[in-house]
């Protein structure tokens, strides 16, 4: 049988539009692009945050019997991001293999590959949304209005003045989707007007008050968190292709997502080795700030016990019974 294969940038293509359709909660954190760790001390880049801050004051009016004050226009904090995950999926393709079977490189080796990729960095950036350590929290039911869920929601991260109103996204398990996907208060997908990748098209359910609502059956099906992506960034480089490899191809996506995929031969076993990995780190936004809008930990130095208000935490109970109305005997 004849072997069917790709050329490399045609490979890696394909892999980097799998991981595209196949991801959902990493377009809902802001990313930083592989440039930014190039020469980075220990992989670790500092980055600001928040607004520069001027001071505006009265001034006298028709007299001139005091200077002007002069005021220092400061208030932006930093926080480290890290690259600290490599994310490997590798396989053997042995010579019997490729001189008596049909293998289609894209297909049968870089797609699997780069789906196992997506859904290791798709646990990371869930798993990591459940863990962050939110300032505001939130208890709901089965039995509230998801309208003044959503106002609640926006009440309670509003308080802080940090995170944008726009862009603010709610993101649910299936429990939760079912309940809200029944009630008149949402908004259908198809009316929202939205955009984004195939998977995120598919998760959308609709909106609520104007807020997306986003489900994923990866994470608990009463599990829920609202916010606006900057609560978390992740960190996404692509490795350089190794001087010692047949072929492979360092590539990006416009989505901000990176990959490599390489190819060499292991003389020791007879058989090609194909792999696709990534670097990655995921790092959640703390500036909490006074009541005067300065930032509490201006130099991220107690980042460890800081708290991040960009998002809430929400616990929800009641969702898990089921949508179906009990029929009357």
């Amino acid at each position: 049988m004849a072997v069917i294969k790709a050329q490399p940038g045609k490979v890696v293509q394909y892999a980097l539009e799998v991981m595209k359709r196949e991801l959902i909660s990493p377009y809902l954190c802001v990313r930083i692009a592989d440039g930014a760790f190039v020469g980075a001390i220990g992989d670790t880049i500092t980055r600001e945050v928040g607004e520069l801050k001027a001071i505006a004051r009265d001034y006298e009016w028709r007299t001139r019997s005091a200077p002007i004050v002069m005021d220092d226009i400061e208030g932006e904090g930093k926080i480290a991001f890290k690259l600290d995950r490599h994310v490997v999926s590798a396989t053997a393709i042995t010579l019997e293999q490729l001189t008596l079977d049909t293998i289609r490189m894209g297909e049968d080796v870089v797609g699997p590959q780069a789906r196992s990729v997506a859904g290791n960095l798709e646990a990371k950036v869930l798993a990591k949304f459940a863990s962050i350590p939110f300032k505001r929290t939130l208890a709901i039911t089965a039995d509230h209005d998801p309208l003044r869920v959503v106002a609640e929601a926006k009440r309670l991260l509003s308080a802080d003045k940090v995170a944008p109103l726009a862009g603010r996204i709610f993101l649910v398990g299936a429990d939760i989707a079912a309940n809200w996907s029944t009630s008149d208060r949402l908004t259908r997908y198809d009316s929202t007007g939205e955009t984004g990748t195939p998977a995120l098209r598919n998760a959308v359910i609709g909106k609520l008050a104007g807020t997306l609502v986003i489900s994923s059956d990866s994470v608990p099906g009463n599990f829920i968190h609202y916010g606006h992506p900057s609560a978390l960034a992740l960190a996404n480089v692509a490795p350089v292709v190794p001087s010692g490899a047949k072929a492979g191809v360092q590539g990006i996506t416009s989505g901000g997502f990176a990959g490599t995929w390489i190819i060499d031969y292991d003389a020791g076993y007879a058989r090609d080795r194909s792999m696709f990995h990534s670097f990655a780190g995921l790092t959640d936004v703390r500036d909490e700030r006074d009541a005067d809008g300065n930032l509490l930990d201006p130099t991220g130095d107690d980042y460890a016990t800081a708290k991040n208000v960009r998002g809430i935490r929400i616990t929800a109970t009641g969702f898990d019974g089921g949508v179906l109305e009990t029929p009357t005997p």
